[in-house]
Formats: C-alpha cells, sequence, structure tokens
C-alpha cells in the first residue's frame, strides 16, 4: 500500500512538471530583444546667425532651411519598457542661407540709387555627411497596438573614414555679390565690375562634435509583429560648426556669422522585430500541424498578441 502511494506520488509530480513545461509559451511582448530598422527624416534648421558690428548697412537677413537624413537604426530592449539603439545615418550636417540688404544699386548711367531692400538668394549652402545618433528609448503602452515612445540622446558628427584623414581639413564657404557698372566715355562704353558683399565662413570637418536628441512619438504595433514608429523632436548643437564674417564693401558695414544647425525633425521609421520569425520557430519546435499556411499564419499573429 505505501508502495503504491508512492508511487502514485511520483506520477503526480511528473504530470505537474510536464503541464508546467507545456504552458510554457514564451512572451512575444513587441519590444523584447534585438530590433533592426530603417529611418527617414525631415528637418526645419533654425536660421543662421548675424552680428553687425559696424557701417550702416543692416546685417543680411537669415531664413530658415531644410534638411534630411535617412539610414539605418540598430537597438536592443534590455526591459519591458527600456531600450538602447544606435544609428548609421546619412543626411544634412550644414544648411543656411540669407538674403544680402541693397542699399544703393547701379542706375545704369554711371552712378547709384538708393534700393533699401533685401534681395533673397535662391539656393541654400547644403552639405550631407555620415550621421551617427545614440539614444535611450522609453515605451508606454495605451493599447494593444498603440505605444507612447519617447527618446534621450546624442548624435556624433565628425567621424570620417580613415582613408580622408590626413587630407584639408577646413572646408571654407565663400559668398560674393557683384555689380558690373557701365562706365560711358567718348569713345564708347567701358565696364568695371565692383564687389559689393562677401561672405567667408570656415568649418573644421575633422572636429568631433556633439549634438543633443529630444523626442517624442507613437508606435503603432502591426498585426505580424513589426512596428511603425512616428516621432518629432529637436537637435540641440552645443557650439556653432560653421563661423566667419560678412562686408558690404561701398559702406564698410561688416560683422560676424555662424552656423549652429539647430532644428525641428520628424521621423518615420519601419522596425523589424523578428518576432513572426520566432513565433514561427516555436511553432515548428513544438511539432505543431497546419492544414494550410493560412491556418499557421493566422495562429502565429494569434500568438504574436497575448503578452
Amino acid at each position: 500500500m505505501k508502495t503504491e502511494k508512492i508511487t502514485l506520488l511520483i506520477i503526480l509530480i511528473a504530470l505537474h512538471f510536464c503541464t508546467t513545461k507545456a504552458q510554457n509559451i514564451p512572451n512575444f511582448h513587441p519590444f523584447k530583444g534585438f530590433h533592426v530598422g530603417v529611418t527617414g527624416q525631415a528637418e526645419f534648421i533654425q536660421k543662421c546667425t548675424f552680428v553687425a558690428l559696424t557701417g550702416t548697412d543692416p546685417a543680411p537677413r537669415s531664413r530658415w532651411t531644410y534638411g534630411w537624413e535617412t539610414g539605418i537604426e540598430f537597438s536592443y530592449h534590455f526591459a519591458k519598457h527600456f531600450g538602447i539603439s544606435l544609428g548609421i545615418n546619412f543626411g544634412t550636417i550644414v544648411s543656411f542661407n540669407y538674403d544680402i540688404f541693397l542699399s544703393t544699386v547701379p542706375d545704369f548711367q554711371g552712378g547709384w540709387k538708393e534700393e533699401n531692400k533685401y534681395d533673397p538668394n535662391p539656393e541654400d549652402t547644403h552639405n550631407c555627411e555620415l550621421l551617427f545618433p545614440i539614444k535611450f528609448e522609453f515605451n508606454y503602452p495605451l493599447s494593444k497596438s498603440f505605444f507612447l515612445g519617447t527618446e534621450i540622446g546624442i548624435k556624433i558628427k565628425g567621424i570620417r573614414p580613415y582613408n580622408t584623414i590626413g587630407k584639408e581639413s577646413l572646408l571654407l564657404y565663400h559668398h560674393n555679390y557683384f555689380y558690373l557698372i557701365e562706365n560711358p566715355s567718348a569713345s564708347g562704353s567701358t565696364y568695371e565690375q565692383i564687389m559689393y558683399f562677401e561672405a567667408f565662413g570656415v568649418r573644421d570637418v575633422y572636429k568631433i562634435r556633439f549634438d543633443l536628441l529630444l523626442g517624442i512619438g507613437l508606435y503603432y504595433n502591426l498585426p505580424y509583429g513589426d512596428l511603425l514608429r512616428f516621432t518629432t523632436g529637436v537637435n540641440i548643437s552645443f557650439n556653432p560648426i560653421v563661423e566667419g564674417y560678412y562686408v558690404y564693401f561701398l559702406t564698410d558695414s561688416y560683422g560676424t556669422f555662424s552656423v549652429k544647425n539647430d532644428f525641428i525633425y520628424t521621423q518615420l521609421s519601419y522596425i523589424h522585430t523578428f518576432n513572426y520569425q520566432k513565433t514561427k520557430k516555436y511553432l515548428k519546435k513544438q511539432d505543431f500541424s497546419f492544414s494550410s499556411k493560412k491556418e499557421r499564419r493566422k495562429k502565429i499573429i494569434e500568438m504574436l498578441n497575448v503578452w
């Protein structure tokens, strides 16, 4: 009788462990583990800064410009709501534009007349390079399909391939504005080129710089486990990336200008979580059988929504 009781107890314990093992279904939370994503970003870049030092002509009038970035993002979520990410992007590193003030213009009779207006410059100064954003991420579920997301991090600029080291390190930005003046004479007209305005800036392309990133957005959990993310935020530069001076030659008016490349951004990202492949592998390992691929897909999507 005692032996029978011991045997029954052993069977019950074995059944308990078997049941526990069968119920130990892995958690396919959308933010669990390692992810890979692609990102695209539009940027609304702050105006450059002009400071008039002397002279009667006002400083050039700076304008907002636009930029972009695109790249690959690698992220790892080490906790339910927290993760880190590293991006390898290519996009705008410098963009600025301004209007020149025209106090006088040629009258085409050998003299000058007052104008006193700004002349729009139709083209932005625009440079693109490799950029490396590193961010700390936080997410919070709003429903089964939507998550609130915030991010804070830095963007590293100025890292260059090894084979470019030793080349010219300063990039020059030179803008000038000329007038062609007609000088009538008895023997005919002659023309003289007059320098009206000049701006000269410098950027050290090998200086590594860091920008601050702050963003907030919304994640959408797709039915098959991947994520769409829409983010808006700000990029704040700690120091100017371009510095220089400007001169109006006719009035000896001059001053300085600088570019920090601060901007507001909107970003759209597609993030592959690998959860669909993980679920498919789990079902295969558990020897689940399905009558069709459609039935298997339905089971995978059902499991992806249980977490």
